[in-house]
């Protein structure tokens, strides 16, 4: 080639390489969720919005919202119940204890040793103490925990309060109940609790036969909220309470809703309702004087905490062989949630009510 043709060529490579960085540019700029997988342990920074894939990162052959109870069912199970979930959940939220719940971080030093698990039973000892304080009931007290998981939440409250005759751990998962009943008879309790396999939305249970029903973390599942209320109301004595505590649909400025769904669908939500819509699926059924407590600012230092714990489990090697795909997927999707926290994708509290005492089922 001459001078001329040379340099002709060389403008040409320019322009094709200048369009090529051009286009990548902008694929980082408008499709993050391409590189959602990155190793980096800094939560990504809020934006006002994001892609559908930031809302988790799972098997959509499992976690799916497919509008089918038989599948949502079996889906709640595969989320919790194999060995190697519930041993992640005892590691990075039991933390010392039985409880694998989110926690209430009044007064808990975060750098402490079990501070997670102090956290939990705080959250568990909260909701015990706000129920009882709403029931009309004098002596011998008996509760159902609705989604009760491995019994930790039942275990604690009833070595701690001689006044529990009867506490029934109602849940879905096999491998979950069987760990119950374990510990049930460990403890010497087994004749005051009680572990049924079942769902909280057709209960077999009698009618008006608790003081009062309890739910820790658990009826974000629900495949239909108000059936699951209903069934809560005519299990439940008149004149007895309902307090329960989980996650719910945020109202964020700049929070799509294709992001809401997406979250919903990708962490077994069937029914995604908002505070004010879970209160008023309550009211819709019987209960009376519903309130909700809004608890969002400890659920951001649970999910703080859990990074820093599935962090400290892969730095040091995972001594207890916990699935890495399962650790590296949490350590991704942790981050996201603190993020969504802040810009209102979710909401975390209390919701109590009251069975008025002339209702009936």
């Amino acid at each position: 080639y001459d001078d001329a043709c040379m340099q002709c060529y060389r403008h040409n490579i320019e322009m094709i390489l200048q369009t090529y960085l051009s286009t990548i540019i902008i694929l980082l700029l408008h499709t993050p969720s391409l590189f959602i997988h990155a190793s980096s342990t800094t939560p990504p920074q809020s934006s006002t919005k994001m892609t559908s894939t930031n809302a988790a990162q799972v098997d959509p052959a499992i976690y799916a919202k497919s509008g089918d109870i038989s599948k949502h069912l079996e889906g709640v199970k595969k989320q919790y119940d194999t060995q190697n979930k519930i041993e992640f959940y005892k590691q990075v939220m039991g933390d010392g204890t039985a409880n694998i719940h989110f926690g209430k971080w009044d007064n808990v030093d975060l750098d402490q040793e079990g501070a997670y698990g102090k956290a939990s039973e705080q959250m568990t000892d909260y909701m015990f103490e706000l129920v009882s304080g709403l029931c009309d009931c004098e002596g011998e007290f008996k509760y159902v925990d609705l989604g009760s998981g491995t019994g930790a939440a039942a275990l604690r409250l009833v070595k701690m309060h001689p006044h529990i005759k009867h506490a029934t751990c109602l849940n879905l998962c096999d491998e979950q109940n069987a760990l119950a009943t374990k510990e049930a008879a460990e403890a010497g309790l087994e004749s005051r609790i009680e572990v049924v396999t079942g769902t909280y939305e057709d209960a077999p249970l009698e009618d008006n036969k608790y003081d009062a029903c309890f739910s820790q973390d658990a009826f974000v599942h629900a495949f239909e909220k108000k059936q699951a209320f209903k069934e809560a109301f005519r299990v439940t004595k008149p004149g007895g309470a309902f307090v329960w505590c989980d996650l719910m649909c945020g109202s964020g400025e700049g929070v799509s809703d294709e992001e809401l769904q997406t979250f919903a669908a990708t962490n077994m939500v069937n029914d995604w309702l908002s505070p004010e819509e879970n209160v008023a699926a309550c009211q819709a059924v019987g209960w009376e004087d519903v309130k909700f407590v809004d608890l969002t600012a400890d659920i951001r230092i649970s999910f703080q905490l859990m990074l820093k714990k599935v962090e400290k489990i892969l730095a040091d090697g995972n001594p207890a062989g916990i699935d890495e795909k399962l650790l590296a997927s949490y350590k991704t999707n942790l981050g996201n949630r603190i993020t969504q926290v802040d810009r209102g994708v979710f909401k975390w509290g209390v919701v109590h009510a009251k069975k008025p005492t002339t209702a009936a089922n």
